[in-house]
């Protein structure tokens, strides 16, 4: 009786083995080609570090250079409209 249910594992295995390697090797061949595809999309999206160079600037909707000329023109007014005694317009800044 033991002999009989041994002969039928091992029978058996064989083929739970073949159809288990099977499953990993597509397993392992699917991996590998998610992980092609999702390096080639996120080397065109993405581009960090050596390859900053790459990035291509886009239009700024703020200038920060014209922003902080127009501060330190509003400070210079509110200074000069400060020792001359005069009221200080609201929109301009404390220098802060």
């Amino acid at each position: 009786m033991k002999n009989k249910i041994l002969d039928s594992i091992k029978s058996a295995c064989p083929k739970d083995r073949q159809g288990f390697y099977f499953e990993m090797a597509l397993f392992l061949i699917l991996g590998f080609l998610v992980g092609v595809a999702v390096k080639t999309e996120a080397a065109k999206r993405v581009t960090i570090g050596f390859n900053d160079y790459k990035i291509v600037s886009l239009k700024q909707g703020y200038n920060f250079s014209e922003m902080r000329k127009n501060l330190a023109e509003k400070q210079e007014a509110a200074q000069e409209n400060k020792e001359a005694g005069e009221p200080v317009p609201e929109d301009s800044s404390c220098g802060n």
